[in-house]
């Protein structure tokens, strides 16, 4: 009986020991891990994405005018709208852009965003380092969010015969429930 005891107590000391160990040695772990940069962070700065592993794209002297446009499905029951109507951007330069809805419904109202790019032809050509287009969002009653878009458009556009005239984009947001 006496062993059982010593044996319950030995384990429970142990485990104790073993956790103060453990919380002692993840503070230094994180500071290692954050100065590795081994994390799956972007850093956002003034319109401009910092992506610590992978190279810029190489910006060229070709502007485009996109115009953002954004809609919802008839039976949803949110407000959504672009922040910024129309950009000017240069061909390779990273750009954030913001969207805001809000729920107007007294109801949990989870949705995805379908995107439509007009023309067509610039898809292939258009690189979404960020999107709320990726996941579902979910807007409690009453409840308004900031959705990011952040993007640029590839450099190797320039070199596809078929674009040369290109000036003008549209990128269309349609959230349906």
């Amino acid at each position: 009986m006496r062993y059982k005891k010593n044996k319950f107590i030995i384990f429970y000391v142990f485990n104790i020991i073993l956790l103060f160990v453990i919380l002692l040695l993840a503070i230094p772990a994180s500071k290692f891990l954050n100065r590795i940069n081994l994390d799956d962070n972007e850093f956002v700065t003034d319109q401009v994405v910092i992506n610590p592993k992978a190279e810029s794209p190489k910006v060229i002297d070709r502007t485009m005018k996109i115009k953002f446009v954004a809609e919802v499905d008839s039976l949803l029951e949110w407000d959504f709208k672009a922040l910024q109507d129309t950009i000017e951007i240069n061909v390779g330069e990273n750009r954030v852009i913001s969207y805001e809805g809000k729920n107007l419904s007294d109801r949990v109202i989870t949705s995805t965003a379908n995107f439509i790019a007009s023309p067509e032809s610039i898809i292939p050509y258009l690189v979404k380092t960020e999107c709320f287009c990726f996941t579902e969002q979910t807007l409690a009653p009453g409840e308004s969010k900031i959705f990011t878009l952040v993007f640029y458009l590839d450099p190797s556009l320039d070199s596809d015969n078929n674009l040369n005239d290109l000036k003008d984009l549209v990128f269309t947001y349609e959230f349906s429930e």
